[in-house]
């Protein structure tokens, strides 16, 4: 270590940008548990344990929304506002929210830091960081605000000015950082599954949340020019990865909506009771959340095994680079699916949109999801043996929505034991620092790697 640095590049250059972003969170979260662990923040007559409240707190910061108990029942309004900050921390990111106070009291970002926020932040530079970081706030608050502003079209009538005015806030915020957690009732957004006006807010808080900032941005640039371009010239100005997200979110949630219409439509525990319209609107509700959102209009422990197993699927995928969602990503998926296409029409270069794409790209979606794959074999193995009492299916489930940081559960977790609550706990850590770890460490084992010149003769290995 040099100590000519300044302290704070002297702790930059040690543990470097991905353990600064990784530990961070961890500060986050073992903040969070003791300040929900003290009985100021509880309601009287309600003690959790502290496992309990790491738990919270780790769901909370990872936005995840999985709770052994109702929040409603559990915390005050001291807890239910850390759970608020949690909750912004977490999907902002507190390096992000560091790195703005900074820049506010005009003090100048160096390399190391700018580095940092950069990887953090998903950026493909460092140019410009403090201007970036107040658009992603401005662009955070908002969409936060004018979501509040809708419910509490509903929330005021129905709970008064003040409550009516914080549910609104606490709903907001959890709904736009994809955090899952709500401050109304035990049984998430259920009371409110045939109100459209709650319904298409929070989806459109989920969608702009998990669309990523970079997205957003794009977007701006281009729509000024509505007046003077066709939407196709409009289409092809947008980045190869705006374009990319939008399909792959519009078929994701189509999709979604169609299947879990088809198969729940005649399941009166589910959809079988509503009217059409009211089956369409759940249908894309639930479609909508398991962008890893975590919120729910229906019961999922009374899902059908065929809706629980084909959702398995569509939480790992996620949300999009850059945003508030969890899961591999929408591109990492789409990667996937371009080299199983490219490889079956045994096409030398892989293209998307007419642009051919580096192989470096389909190595790193390669790596992230085979490493997602065993880190869901070990987990759900250890479920398995810790909760001998619970199906399979709702297990896995469990595990899933853990890892890609959805939040949905099957009724599985507040029946968790002890152990399989740190099991969920490290997958909820894992899949919300996993996926910036996983990409850095490539790119920098990239970045570092000698040059060697050594050739060494071809060989073949037998493949299928």
């Amino acid at each position: 270590m040099n100590f000519n640095l300044p302290f704070r590049d002297k702790i930059l250059r040690f543990l470097g940008p991905t353990r600064m972003i990784a530990l961070s969170f961890v500060l986050v979260i073992l903040v969070g548990s003791v300040l929900l662990w003290l009985p100021i923040a509880q309601n009287p007559g309600m003690r959790a344990s502290y496992l309990n409240s790491l738990f919270v707190a780790t769901s909370a910061t990872c936005v995840t929304g999985l709770m052994p108990f109702a929040v409603i029942d559990q915390y005050n309004l001291i807890g239910q506002t850390v759970l608020i900050f949690l909750m912004q921390i977490g999907g902002l990111g507190l390096m992000s929210l560091l790195a703005l106070f900074l820049t506010l009291m005009r003090r100048k970002l160096n390399f190391s830091e700018k580095k940092m926020l950069q990887d953090s932040l998903n950026k493909n530079d460092a140019d410009n960081i403090p201007n970036f970081l107040k658009s992603i706030f401005r662009y955070t608050f908002i969409f936060e605000g004018i979501g509040m502003g809708l419910l509490a079209l509903r929330f005021i009538p129905e709970y008064g000015l003040a409550q009516g005015l914080y549910n609104s806030v606490f709903l907001s915020i959890s709904a736009f950082c994809n955090a899952g957690l709500d401050n109304l009732t035990r049984s998430s957004l259920m009371a409110y599954t045939s109100d459209p006006l709650i319904n298409f807010t929070v989806c459109g808080l989920i969608i702009t949340g998990g669309l990523g900032f970079a997205v957003w941005f794009d977007l701006r640039r281009i729509l000024p020019e509505k007046k003077k371009l066709s939407w196709k010239r409009l289409w092809t100005r947008l980045s190869l990865h705006s374009r990319l997200v939008l399909v792959v979110t519009g078929i994701l949630l189509g999709s979604g909506t169609l299947i879990v219409l088809l198969v729940e439509y005649g399941n009166p525990n589910t959809l079988g009771w509503m009217n059409f319209p009211q089956k369409i609107m759940a249908a894309f509700f639930q479609s909508t959340t398991l962008r890893t959102a975590g919120f729910s209009t229906i019961d999922f422990a009374m899902l059908r095994d065929a809706s629980l197993f084909i959702m398995l699927f569509y939480m790992i995928i996620g949300g999009s680079p850059g945003g508030t969602a969890g899961g591999i990503k929408t591109t990492t998926f789409s990667m996937l699916f371009v080299l199983i296409i490219s490889e079956i029409r045994d096409s030398g270069n892989m293209t998307l949109f007419k642009r051919t794409l580096p192989s470096s790209t389909f190595h790193r979606a390669f790596a992230i999801t085979l490493t997602y794959a065993c880190i869901m074999v070990i987990a759900i193995f250890l479920l398995t043996l810790t909760e001998p009492q619970i199906g399979f299916l709702p297990l896995a489930f469990e595990a899933f929505s853990a890892v890609a940081t959805v939040g949905l559960s099957a009724g599985v977790t507040p029946l968790l034991s002890a152990l399989g609550k740190i099991v969920i706990i490290m997958l909820m850590y894992i899949g919300r620092v996993g996926p910036i770890t996983i990409v850095l460490s490539l790119m920098r084992m990239k970045q570092n790697r000698k040059t060697n010149n050594l050739v060494y003769p071809h060989g073949d290995v037998l493949i299928g």
